[in-house]
């Protein structure tokens, strides 16, 4: 019985962990768009969808400096996607364990590209959220929380990938919506992972 008690207590924990991760990610977009709107702090501005979406909107190559360094945020984002992804692995391997697989490994390899190329890393970010909203979307095609995230995914990653061929004031509106849309999503996942293992299977899994 104490086995078993500890057992439940490590998963409570682990989800929590998750819950938190996920949390502190909608709340530092957040920041960043309340700081963008108020033109107060550039705190959480430095975040690299915001930065991409002033590239887009007013590119130069001076601020195109800005997406190639480290910074100490976009690291802590990558981070944080990573710990959700790891939390997220045992319900997502019931729907499609090899996707699964996929969504867990690309914060990681993002990590990884971000240290090695300064740039590349960020859309993992994106991607990892696309994966697993995918993932859920393929078990339930109704689930708004799924669609939310393969929508506002797909918004910010279109954007992202052009960023290497042309730079737009459309890419900037439509990353803008993707982002406006993506600050939810991480809240809606934070709240399914609050609750325990069994209310999020509930959640998602029909």
């Amino acid at each position: 019985m104490t086995e078993l008690n500890n057992e439940n207590s490590l998963e409570n924990l682990t989800y929590v962990l998750g819950g938190i991760a996920s949390l502190s990610i909608a709340v530092i977009f957040f920041f960043a768009l309340i700081e963008l709107m108020t033109n107060t702090f550039e705190l959480f501005q430095q975040n690299f969808v915001i930065r991409l979406i002033k590239q887009h909107a007013e590119y130069s190559e001076s601020k195109e400096e800005l997406l190639s360094v480290i910074n100490l945020l976009d690291m802590s984002i990558l981070v944080l996607v990573s710990i959700t992804a790891l939390t997220l692995y045992p319900v997502l391997k019931d729907i499609n364990k090899s996707v699964a697989i996929i969504a867990v490994a690309q914060p990681f390899l993002g990590i990884i590209l971000f240290l090695v190329t300064q740039e590349i890393g960020r859309t993992a970010t994106f991607s990892t959220a696309l994966t697993i909203s995918a993932i859920l979307l393929w078990n339930c095609r109704s689930d708004k929380v799924a669609l939310l995230g393969v929508l506002s995914a797909s918004l910010i990653l279109i954007p992202d990938i052009s960023f290497m061929f042309v730079y737009s004031k459309l890419m900037a509106m439509i990353m803008s919506t993707g982002y406006l849309l993506f600050i939810p999503w991480w809240f809606l996942i934070s709240l399914t992972l609050f609750h325990h293992e069994n209310n999020f299977k509930r959640f998602f899994i029909s």
